[in-house]
């Protein structure tokens, strides 16, 4: 038997077997989240994050990370909890006297993972003071049930400009 019969026997097998296993319950059920409430209480959260930029307000940039959140962002290092991610806000954002940080953020989808935790995916726009728009990009926010409410734990977020 050549090499190539050999493996594609193996791969047969084992997906024949696969499909013989008994299949496993959950150990418990997972209560299902009220898709419209989290859709708004996240859209909420984006709106008070834009707010915190456009007013460089870091009281209310910290209600939208968690303790031991960690964002991705492009072009820098990651940030590691929310002491560091507030710092970098401080210094690079209420700090900059030079530049208005005008954010619109928009929610394409949010997924329920369970019952203390959703992933949104959605679209940001840097805005003029003219209302236009001058840069977009894509992010991605993992939120989790923190002292009672959802928080950001990780969030990434890239630029669509061409470089």
């Amino acid at each position: 038997m050549t090499m190539k019969k050999l493996l594609l026997f193996c791969l047969t097998l084992g997906l024949f077997m696969a499909c013989q296993a008994p299949k496993e319950e959950p150990v418990q059920e997972v209560k299902k989240l009220d898709k419209k409430a989290l859709r708004e209480y996240i859209i909420a959260m984006e709106d008070t994050l834009a707010m915190a930029y456009r007013q460089k307000d870091i009281d209310l940039f910290a209600k939208f990370y968690g303790e031991s959140a960690v964002t991705y962002g492009e072009g820098r290092d990651q940030l590691f909890g929310k002491r560091d991610i507030l710092n970098h806000f401080r210094h690079s954002v209420a700090e900059d006297s030079t530049h208005s940080f005008n954010f619109k953020y928009t929610t394409i989808d949010v997924f329920a993972t369970a019952e203390d935790m959703a992933v949104e995916s959605g679209r940001w726009a840097e805005m003029d003071s003219s209302g236009n728009e001058i840069e977009h990009g894509f992010y991605m926010v993992v939120f989790q049930k923190e002292d009672g409410r959802l928080v950001s734990v990780r969030d990434m977020w890239n630029s669509a400009k061409d470089k």
